[in-house]
């Protein structure tokens, strides 16, 4: 477990020299932008979409300069990787949530906005479980192709489900999917614990699946 989290840390080690605070003054302006156009919620998604891109760096700087085929030659399982690879990835997300939560209270405080908790942290555990979920269907093909390879596919499924989502709208309707959105929502607040146990299920599922598949893909990669 110790090599693990020593693994987690090297991620973060990797990414470290990219979180300049140029890119910072980048990031907190586009935030600003799109929190006084758009509310308080709106930033949320935006960091979260910044916290999957950074999550990709440590494959990135891993085939640029051939740390996997370092990573061969020492005496550590590739299981001790794949597993320190997702709790970076996975504090990561949740390093990035607190700190867009934060953002997000205090832009609509400077600006004047209406901060409804409620809505922030629905949109907040919404961005949560979509990009951390999207992480999970990422992270295997990197696993098999290396970032080079995969850099293009990995990001297929986020763009296929904006294909979907879009299609669904345009296919149903604001008029059905308003409704129905009210119905799913009503239906959380009257079973809340039903709720929260049952979207935590699906994620642990699909988080283990994950790991699993990148686990058998990297054992087959030959470095």
């Amino acid at each position: 477990m110790n090599r693990t989290i020593h693994f987690a840390k090297l991620d973060y080690l990797t990414i470290k020299p990219y979180m300049t605070f140029k890119n910072l003054i980048i990031i907190v302006i586009v935030m600003i932008f799109f929190g006084y156009s758009s509310g308080p919620a709106m930033p949320i998604g935006m960091l979260m979409m910044y916290s999957t891109i950074y999550a990709s760096y440590p494959f990135a700087v891993g085939d640029k300069n051939g740390i996997d085929t370092l990573y061969a030659t020492l005496p550590i399982t590739r299981k001790s990787i794949v597993t320190g690879r997702y709790i970076f990835t996975i504090s990561l997300n949740l390093i990035t949530g607190l700190a867009s939560f934060a953002l997000s209270y205090l832009m609509a405080t400077i600006f004047k906005k209406e901060f409804i908790m409620v809505e922030i942290l629905g949109t907040l555990l919404l961005c949560f479980a979509i990009f951390t979920i999207f992480e999970f269907v990422q992270l295997p093909i990197f696993f098999k192709l290396g970032y080079a390879k995969a850099k293009f596919l990995a990001y297929l499924p986020l763009l296929a489900f904006s294909g979907i989502v879009m299609a669904v709208f345009t296919m149903i309707g604001k008029e059905t999917i308003v409704p129905l959105t009210l119905n799913i929502i009503n239906w959380i607040g009257q079973n809340l614990l039903l709720a929260i146990l049952i979207a935590l299920t699906i994620w642990f599922i699909l988080l283990l699946t994950s790991i699993m598949i990148s686990d058998k893909c990297y054992n087959k990669r030959e470095f």
